[in-house]
């Protein structure tokens, strides 16, 4: 099968299996395939099962990591239960060890499949909160106008913001204008705010959703910024309460998962973790019957890791409960006086 006819088959397939707005389909493969990075198996000539391995980059301490984010999962309903999936995720962890991306994340496109991803390594890690607002809320806006900065300015402002957030997904430049372009599709409007100097200021991605309007994702250098860009959002979408989507460490009431993530190298990612915790001493065991090369005893400290063969281990745990300790909350990572961190992602096109 040549290039253009397995794009053109996998496209097919994921509207069969997910029914998306077509301008939205167009946008995800014109912008953002590619061949290097879809996975798929055929019979006779036609695709039967599909994923793609999109590249992104996540922040870590002072590190920042690459990371395959799954999407498009998909398997023709008469060649369900017979592995495909399974075959086809395995295949894709070899590719990204081969290109030293040490971590997976996806996002399951229905509840239950969270069990189904548990069966292949992938724990869930990323959680979201929420704030409500009512319609009657009053949000202070002294000092702040609306702009319309150029896509340039806008992608500095926003890449700039999330690369402060200590565990955070990253976008791309090409992703950013999807992502805008997407908004736009769903009857949203991307709000940029600058301050009396003209400095930009806050950033909102703010689509109606039912009887709400729900921001998305809102990135501001202060409270007074924030506050200005909620004004203006319920400015534009007026009489009806507004939701923001929070990271974690920003909400003060209950999260709801929203994403799993996998480690496809537990070496690379200890030894990652050994150098921004250089304090940190322990002996790790862990197993993984999905890839093998995972499997090992790691001895982390000085800022290093490194494979033992010891008998001894402060820490037992498989491949999914190590993504727990390292990016949940792990009641093991305070035993171990290690600061595991929350992992976020947002605007996923999901």
């Amino acid at each position: 099968m040549d290039i253009q006819e397995k794009k053109k088959q996998i496209r097919e397939l994921w509207q069969l299996c997910f029914h998306d707005d077509e301008r939205f389909v167009n946008l995800l493969f014109d912008r953002l395939y590619r061949d290097e990075n879809a996975r798929c198996f055929e019979e006779r000539g036609v695709v039967t099962s599909a994923l793609q391995m999109l590249p992104y980059r996540m922040t870590y301490g002072e590190s920042v990591l690459p990371v395959s984010y799954i999407s498009g999962a998909a398997t023709r309903s008469e060649y369900r239960n017979r592995g495909l999936m399974g075959r086809l995720l395995c295949e894709s962890f070899e590719v990204m060890r081969s290109r030293a991306i040490p971590l997976s994340a996806l996002i399951p496109a229905e509840p239950w499949l969270y069990d189904y991803y548990a069966t292949k390594g992938y724990a869930p890690v990323f959680f979201r909160g929420e704030c409500d607002y009512t319609a009657a809320h009053r949000f202070v806006t002294t000092g702040y106008h609306r702009v319309s900065p150029s896509m340039d300015e806008l992608y500095r402002f926003f890449d700039g913001l999330l690369r402060q957030r200590p565990c955070c997904l990253l976008h791309e430049r090409n992703d950013f204008e999807v992502i805008c372009g997407d908004n736009r599709l769903d009857g949203g409007e991307v709000v940029a705010m600058a301050d009396e100097a003209g400095e930009l200021s806050a950033l909102a991605f703010a689509v109606p959703d039912d009887d709400r309007t729900r921001v998305k994702e809102l990135l501001a250098v202060d409270g007074a910024a924030r506050e200005a860009a909620l004004h203006e959002v319920g400015q534009l979408f007026p009489g009806v309460p507004i939701t923001v989507v929070t990271p974690p460490d920003e909400s003060g009431g209950l999260l709801q998962r929203m994403g799993m993530m996998r480690i496809v190298d537990v070496p690379l990612l200890l030894s990652v973790v050994a150098q921004n915790y250089p304090s940190w001493q322990a002996v790790v065991r862990v197993t993984d019957p999905l890839l093998p090369g995972n499997e090992g005893t790691y001895r982390i400290g000085d800022g290093a890791c490194r494979r033992v063969e010891s008998a001894q281990c402060d820490l037992d745990v498989d491949v999914a409960e190590l993504a727990l300790v390292l990016f949940g909350d792990s009641h093991l990572s305070s035993l171990l006086d290690l600061p595991a961190v929350r992992p976020y992602m947002s605007l996923m096109l999901d």
